[in-house]
């Protein structure tokens, strides 16, 4: 895997790699520590898709190789839709067909409402509505109210490490909690989005055992007819097995981005 790099307008320096041959697919990964372009490579999706696609996987702001600003407003949503279509042009293409699995699949629907160089689009594990809603949003609230605090001391200076439970003086040592906050708290402002939003084919894939995005699923029925998303559910699934069960998902996922 040959890493290359690209500069966006506001000066961030995103870092993507490029395997196979064919129309161009865009893999976006999911969030916080442990989650890269490379998660793509390890759980064998790119040396499926490489011989159908010119498959291009890109660190998100925030994440990998990729540059990691901790103030929220880099983690705006037209930046981060922006960062996709700077990296795809640098690769050579206009137009992509897109996957994105969680915090990948929420950038990819406001991406496909937004651009109409988007092809298809699927969307793996996360509901429509806001970017944050829910459990999830109430997991954004707690955290932030715990650690910006603490990572405010650490800015002035004060912060008394002895303080610390000793799980979170790990956390603090190992995780750049900065950055976690910040795309954390951009994504409170990230607006609505809705299926008829959408500008191209979607399939909206979801595992049984994910409770969101099941309910979501069932909030929208209605109002799916009319609009390019179509629904998969997966039995049996939870969130993280969206991703890692990939002898289940992968055959739903290409086929779907093979119908012309």
């Amino acid at each position: 895997m040959i890493t290359k790099f690209v500069k966006t307008e506001d000066g961030i320096r995103l870092a993507y790699d490029v395997t196979g041959s064919g129309p161009a697919l865009v893999l976006l990964h999911g969030a916080g520590e442990g989650h890269t372009r490379q998660s793509w490579h390890e759980a064998g999706y790119v040396a499926r898709l490489k011989d159908s696609y010119t498959v291009i996987t890109i660190d998100a702001r925030g994440h990998g190789e990729s540059d990691r600003p901790e103030t929220a407003d880099a983690y705006t949503i037209s930046k981060m839709c922006s960062d996709i279509l700077t990296v795809v042009t640098d690769a050579g293409f206009e137009e992509f067909n897109l996957w994105g699995f969680s915090f990948g699949g929420n950038i990819g629907r406001y991406l496909a409402s937004q651009s109409k160089r988007v092809s298809k689009f699927a969307m793996v594990g996360i509901p429509f509505g806001l970017a944050a809603s829910g459990d999830f949003l109430e997991f954004i609230h707690t955290f932030r109210a715990k650690w910006d605090p603490i990572l405010q001391a650490q800015r002035d200076g004060t912060l008394d490490l002895d303080q610390l439970e000793t799980e979170d003086r790990e956390d603090l040592e190992e995780v750049e909690m900065g950055v976690f906050v910040a795309w954390l708290t951009a994504m409170l402002d990230w607006g609505n989005n809705e299926p008829a939003d959408l500008l191209c084919p979607t399939l909206w894939l979801s595992g049984t055992e994910n409770k969101s995005t099941i309910d979501s699923m069932a909030h929208y029925d209605a109002q799916l007819s009319g609009t390019q998303v179509q629904v998969a559910k997966v039995d049996g699934l939870n969130h993280q097995q969206e991703f890692f069960e990939i002898d289940t998902v992968f055959p739903i996922l290409s086929a779907f981005l093979n119908l012309e």
